[in-house]
């Protein structure tokens, strides 16, 4: 798998905001609700580190309805937040990464008015930057957004957000943002800079097994090689030597710095 990196400059909040315009709505907010319920159900089970969800909706840019631990990774209470305006996170998100957050936004929202829904579904996207908790301090989040639903003329009218806490994973860097292609097992890395001295260059993603995959997985959810030696029925050796194998592939120095490798890469 080839992964390209790419710059773009920052973006402020009047230039996003004039990328939503529209003439009618899709559907009532309860019905995107349903849509995006069996997606919503299964984040308990899938995610690494606590997480809140919204969904938005674009044509009033307030959210409509939202869930899971808001009151301690936001500053907002559940109630305010499930019905407050867009604009109102961005009052939470940290002021050196917000021009770039909007920036990669912008990457997204043009991919889906370009290509619409049946492209999109073969992306995944993953946004990492710094939010403020309840005790207004920041800590690293990994967001994702699902494929939006559109309106008549194709424009996203709704979409769900997926936070998820990575503060146990990332510590530090820089604000960037991962489109994975799984139709052509491509990747690309974005970044923000106001100079862009960022070089753009592709290089390949470490090779790794179907097992050494699935053990990564594990280690990512928090899993120690105990627990992931019982869940796939295999001694623990064999799972610390599915760990060094990836740390050597990788140069990592670490399973910490293994799992951050395999976010940021988009490989988990």
């Amino acid at each position: 798998m080839k992964t390209q990196i790419k710059v773009l400059q920052p973006l402020d909040a009047h230039a996003f905001r004039t990328l939503f315009s529209y003439e009618d709505n899709y559907c009532e907010p309860q019905d995107a609700l349903r849509h995006y319920a069996p997606l919503i159900q299964s984040f308990e089970g899938l995610a690494v580190g606590r997480f809140f969800w919204f969904i938005g909706d674009f044509v009033n840019r307030v959210h409509c309805f939202a869930g899971g631990d808001i009151e301690n990774l936001t500053p907002f209470k559940r109630e305010e937040f499930s019905t407050m305006c867009h604009l109102r996170l961005h009052e939470a998100t940290h002021p050196e990464d917000l021009h770039k957050v909007l920036a990669f936004s912008k990457i997204w929202i043009e991919l889906f008015a370009q290509h619409g829904v049946e492209f999109i579904r073969n992306l995944n996207m993953s946004l990492f930057f710094r939010m403020m908790d309840a005790g207004k301090n920041y800590y690293w989040i990994m967001v994702q957004y699902a494929e939006p639903i559109p309106d008549k003329n194709g424009k996203a009218v709704y979409g769900l957000v997926l936070a998820t806490d990575i503060s146990h994973i990332k510590k530090e860097g820089v604000p960037m943002m991962n489109i994975l292609n799984t139709n052509t097992q491509t990747c690309q890395q974005f970044f923000c800079m106001e100079n862009g001295d960022l070089s753009q260059k592709e290089f390949a993603i470490p090779s790794f097994t179907k097992r050494e995959k699935e053990v990564l997985t594990m280690l990512t959810r928090g899993y120690g090689s105990k627990q992931i030696a019982d869940q796939l029925f295999v001694s623990i050796k064999t799972i610390d030597n599915h760990r060094q194998n990836m740390l050597h592939k990788t140069g990592s120095k670490s399973s910490s710095e293994l799992v951050s490798m395999g976010i940021r890469l988009g490989i988990v």
